[in-house]
């Protein structure tokens, strides 16, 4: 695959987590593929690494944001068989807490699909939010 067509495969995986769009999101990641997300398991309860049919059992369950999540891209850069994403979120649960996060995602691809995600974002401000 070419470097822009990873990076709208990227992009797309990105849109389908924002509103947990569970087959779509599904579609685009690899058999073998793995999401692993910054920080410390006791601390933060999303953090470590999931498996495929984890993280699409995830995406296929209801957001906890009514409608998803905005987000907005920055800057995407692509080299061999992997794509960066800056971006930033922002969403209203359904008691009106905003949650504001911003995020730097690391893929790789194989055959066209999305192999591997690593997810950086500021924990401490999730944790948190989310523990209120």
């Amino acid at each position: 695959m070419s470097l822009e067509a990873n990076k709208q495969t990227a992009l797309a995986l990105l849109r389908a987590s924002a509103v947990h769009d569970g087959p779509a999101f599904e579609a685009l990641m690899h058999p073998d593929a793995t999401y692993w997300v910054i920080g410390k398991p006791h601390l933060f309860a999303y953090a470590g690494e999931q498996s495929r049919a984890q993280i699409c059992g995830y995406m296929a369950s209801p957001s906890i944001f009514p409608g998803g999540v905005k987000t907005t891209f920055g800057a995407i850069t692509a080299e061999d068989d992997r794509v960066a994403v800056e971006a930033s979120i922002i969403g209203t649960l359904p008691d009106g807490r905003v949650y504001t996060n911003v995020y730097h995602y690391l893929m790789w691809f194989k055959d066209g699909k999305v192999l591997r995600v690593k997810e950086y974002l500021d924990t401490q401000a999730a944790a948190e939010f989310f523990a209120k």
